[in-house]
């Protein structure tokens, strides 16, 4: 089974993931970053490079979408949990987002983030609200006039969100945080099952 562009479900298995073992750990984050720019960050950067500029202005929606399912993802492996329990999808953005962006996203606003924009793209392929998806808003997050949405900077949310995912991989390289790894592990392991 193909996990990314470059590795298999077999690639991982033939891993030695033991502690003293860091060859073979690079090589597993190796396959992890592999996985996570094939299914979104190449995608995320191929659209908005595209010659079409309907297309870079018209792709907020489905970058934020994308978006919306890296954190879920990046979520997952940080817990090290095989998929978010049921119910329980809110709560990991809560985790997530007032953790790594923080101080822009406060409970009250993850709550609005998460039912208007990631719930609303995901499950209505809208969003509620008044909440909107800019790219020319000046931060990366601010409360809509109403104060039932929010309005969302797409490229300065993508450009945090990429920082985040490079500092994670940065702590998964230098093991440090033997939990981390453990919870990395097991994530892996359940997607190559």
């Amino acid at each position: 089974m193909d996990i990314s562009p470059r590795y298999t479900d077999k690639d991982w298995r033939a891993l030695d993931l033991t502690a003293n073992n860091e060859h073979d750990w690079q090589k597993g984050i190796d396959i992890f970053v592999d996985r996570i720019q094939g299914r979104f960050l190449n995608i995320i950067e191929a659209i908005e490079q595209s010659g079409d500029t309907r297309v870079r202005l018209f792709s907020g929606f489905a970058i934020m979408g994308l978006d919306c399912l890296l954190i879920e993802t990046l979520e997952q492996f940080r817990q090290g949990v095989e998929k978010t329990p049921k119910g329980k999808g809110g709560d990991h953005f809560e985790k997530f987002l007032t953790h790594y962006f923080h101080p822009d996203f406060d409970t009250a606003r993850v709550k609005k983030f998460y039912k208007t924009i990631r719930c609303g793209i995901l499950h209505q392929a809208e969003i509620l609200e008044d909440s909107r998806i800019r790219i020319d808003y000046p931060q990366i997050v601010a409360d809509s006039p109403t104060k039932k949405g929010l309005f969302i900077n797409r490229k300065l949310f993508h450009r945090k969100l990429l920082e985040v995912f490079e500092g994670y991989v940065h702590e998964l390289r230098e093991g440090k945080n033997l939990t981390l790894r453990e919870n990395f592990k097991t994530k892996m392991n359940y997607i190559c099952r």
